[in-house]
């Protein structure tokens, strides 16, 4: 039998040649699989609309109208930020065949992605987000399948002292935790395989303890010395959770504890890291610390932050009472008052008159500098 052609290589066998090559990189295991996920949700919208088998695309049928209208097809059920990397994926991928002399050109150009705008942060709102979800994951839950209050608060801990992602929690194991007693870190494997380490502070420490303390006694044919075993494991069988499983555990959180309205849309588990973050800025968190916490390859996503921080400055200054009572004055004097006798301007100052001889405030008010927030 002869060599193939170009032409007759499948969909699947070019990803999988592709995804080799990738690997070089060093890539997460999450990244690979998401961009498997990409590769392979576009190439079966590419072939239901040219109604061939998946398994039987070829190069011949990723040309620029099928890609183009594959992806608005995409774009019909997927967030923006899931298009754009799907976009980067398939664009990744047609560089690779490139290089690779299957492919003349990328035709990844013409197939517009969304805009990549900086949003703001998704922060769940109120100051008794993290009591309610504590105690509320402490509660013996008896709706539940398999209830373990330990486990829960240890989870619901981990993302609100931590603020690591959903799928750095879900890939903790117990050699995560490392170091002596009362000076312990979680070393965590963020995006692209980049380490960090966060500081595992007295009281969350305790929690985790409890937690694993249970857990040897419901499991107890369970090595917890191998440091490859995961840190969460699911209360049934002591396996490690699916990100789905920990979604669906941290959404029965939100509803037992009556916070699921507040939580943004589109960003259940997440929101706690935007939590975290905006909460530890609010705190005197620097914000180059702040990146080192959350894993941040550039600065400017975590500055992101600094803009909900300022927005919760804006509203604390226009609620402060003084305010109120600049508004009445305001509207009282329509923003001027009569010129007052200099002594009880505070030394030689003189105010500044306008042609009726008030005094205009509106100015002065505007230049004041507040120092020491």
């Amino acid at each position: 039998m002869g060599a193939r052609s170009t032409e007759e290589l499948a969909l699947p066998e070019l990803i999988d040649r592709y995804l080799r090559n990738f690997a070089v990189r060093k890539p997460s295991p999450n990244t690979t699989s998401a961009y498997r996920r990409d590769l392979t949700g576009i190439g079966r919208r590419l072939a239901t609309a040219q109604q061939v088998p998946f398994e039987a695309l070829t190069l011949a049928n990723l040309t620029k109208l099928p890609l183009r209208e594959a992806f608005a097809s995409w774009a019909g059920d997927h967030a923006a930020g899931s298009i754009r990397r799907a976009w980067s994926a398939w664009n990744s991928f047609f560089d690779f065949l490139v290089a690779e002399d299957l492919v003349e050109g990328n035709p990844m150009a013409t197939v517009t992605p969304p805009r990549n705008q900086r949003g703001s942060a998704k922060v769940i709102p109120g100051d008794d987000v993290a009591g309610r979800l504590l105690t509320t994951a402490a509660t013996f839950d008896v709706t539940a399948r398999t209830p373990w209050p330990s486990r829960d608060v240890a989870l619901i801990s981990t993302f609100l002292v931590t603020g690591v992602r959903l799928s750095e929690a879900c890939d903790l194991n117990l050699g995560s935790l490392d170091g002596p007693q009362g000076a312990r870190r979680l070393a965590v494997v963020g995006k692209g395989g980049k380490p960090r380490t966060i500081p595992v502070e007295g009281v969350f420490e305790e929690l985790l303890d409890v937690y694993l303390k249970e857990r040897s006694q419901r499991f107890p044919r369970q090595r917890l010395d191998n440091p490859m075993t995961a840190l969460i494991v699911r209360a049934d069988n002591g396996e490690r959770p699916s990100r789905q499983q920990v979604q669906y555990w941290v959404d029965r959180l939100y509803r037992r504890a009556g916070i699921r309205a507040r939580v943004p849309r589109g960003a259940l588990v997440h929101a706690l890291r935007h939590t975290f973050a905006t909460s530890a800025l609010d705190n005197g968190v620097d914000v180059v610390e702040l990146q080192e916490l959350l894993g941040h390859s550039s600065l400017d996503t975590t500055r992101r932050y600094l803009d909900t921080t300022a927005q919760q400055l804006r509203h604390a200054i226009a609620s402060h009472p003084a305010q109120a009572a600049l508004r009445r004055f305001a509207a009282t004097n329509n923003g001027s008052v009569r010129p007052l006798p200099a002594p009880e301007l505070g030394g030689d100052r003189t105010p500044t008159k306008d042609s009726s001889g008030a005094l205009e405030v509106g100015a002065e008010l505007r230049e004041v500098t507040v120092i020491g927030l």
